[in-house]
């Protein structure tokens, strides 16, 4: 019996082996990965001595900016001319691969310009720190992340100090708190790793109200529409329109809708300006943006 027990007990010892096999291969996998984002050069150039950060109103000017990704390669923006300051609203429109979330990358300060210039307040935006930059200009990415934790604690990322009032009235204005009144435990419901517990609309208001309760200078909306269904998006596009007003705003998308309420349209395309102006002298110049305006509510591709 002994003998017999023995043997089971050393299978039981070895049992977990494959599986820590797997795991490590795959661990190795990812320090691999990890490694060769560490060895790759840093996309932008810290300042040695760095601008103090500026406050009150800042006015943001991109001129003539260039971008490469390869040092010989094509240009993803090529000569962009913008000016956001305080209750400016600007839309950069245009198809898949047009060079705007380049442009959103530079303001950012994820991303440094081959040529031309971008100035916060009159100063080479790479004269400040990166961190500094990103507290005077920020906003809603793309595709946020979401972490698998409690809305509350997703929220509160926007700005770590904020105080529980102040975590509810913006999620009152974003149109948030109706859900989360709705949860079983409210603001302490986990919302599932990457969000899944939320659908696409909660999920982009939730990144909204985080970059509202960072409260930046400059607010940059990187595609917040994008992959909702058609209801959803106009809601949530009428709401932007409603916080923005008053703030200066770049609002990067490929949705039609509301742009009559932007103080200025400009239209990409392979990284080059080919329209800007208003809604109404976009329609009068009877261009692409007017066929578009008479046709689909997005710019296809």
């Amino acid at each position: 019996a002994v003998l017999t027990l023995t043997a089971l007990a050393a299978f039981e010892a070895v049992a977990v082996m494959p599986a820590a096999a797997l795991q490590l291969g795959a661990a190795r996998a990812s320090a691999r990965r990890i490694g060769t984002i560490l060895d790759e050069p840093d996309p932008v150039t810290e300042p040695a001595v760095p601008r103090p950060r500026p406050s009150g109103p800042v006015h943001v000017r991109m001129s003539g900016v260039q971008v490469r990704y390869e040092p010989d390669g094509p240009l993803a923006l090529d000569g962009l001319d913008l000016d956001l300051s305080a209750g400016r609203r600007v839309a950069l429109i245009g198809p898949s691969g047009a060079g705007k979330s380049t442009a959103a990358a530079v303001l950012l300060r994820f991303r440094d310009p081959a040529g031309g210039a971008v100035t916060l307040n009159g100063a080479d935006l790479a004269s400040y720190a990166a961190d500094d930059v990103r507290t005077v200009i920020g906003g809603c990415p793309q595709d946020p992340h979401i972490f698998d934790a409690t809305v509350r604690d997703n929220l509160r990322l926007g700005r770590p100090g904020a105080s529980g009032d102040e975590l509810t009235a913006v999620a009152a204005r974003t149109r948030l708190l109706p859900w989360i009144d709705s949860l079983p435990k409210s603001w302490d419901t986990p919302v599932g790793a990457h969000g899944a517990a939320m659908s696409g609309g909660e999920r982009q208001r939730l990144a909204l109200a985080r970059a509202l309760l960072a409260d930046p200078a400059v607010l940059v909306l990187d595609e917040p529409t994008a992959h909702l269904d058609p209801e959803t998006r106009a809601a949530l596009t009428a709401d932007l329109l409603t916080l923005t007003a008053g703030r200066a705003t770049l609002l990067i998308t490929h949705e039609m809708e509301g742009l009559d309420q932007i103080d200025e349209i400009v239209v990409l395309d392979h990284g080059k300006v080919t329209e800007r102006g208003t809604h109404a002298e976009l329609m009068r110049a009877g261009g692409r943006y007017r066929q578009l305006q008479d046709g689909p509510s997005f710019w296809p591709g």
